[in-house]
């Protein structure tokens, strides 16, 4: 599995988590990692990693910005 598919299927991971999933589980190497929304920090640093490893930014979501009077 090459470096981007691992990242599109952390990513898909991510998203499920997200979106209301328990569980969700990734093939990282040759072992089956499971994740939930316990450690969904984990699986965004596995995320961050992969992308920095491709040579990709990390995107963070920014907060919205506060309207000031």
């Amino acid at each position: 599995m090459t470096l981007q598919e691992m990242l599109q299927q952390a990513e898909s991971a991510y998203h499920k988590l997200q979106t209301g999933s328990m569980a969700v589980s990734i093939e990282k190497g040759d072992r089956k990692v499971e994740f939930n929304r316990a450690n969904i920090h984990e699986l965004r640093a596995y995320i961050d990693d992969l992308r920095s490893q491709l040579g990709i930014g990390s995107v963070r979501r920014r907060r919205p910005a506060g309207v000031g009077m």
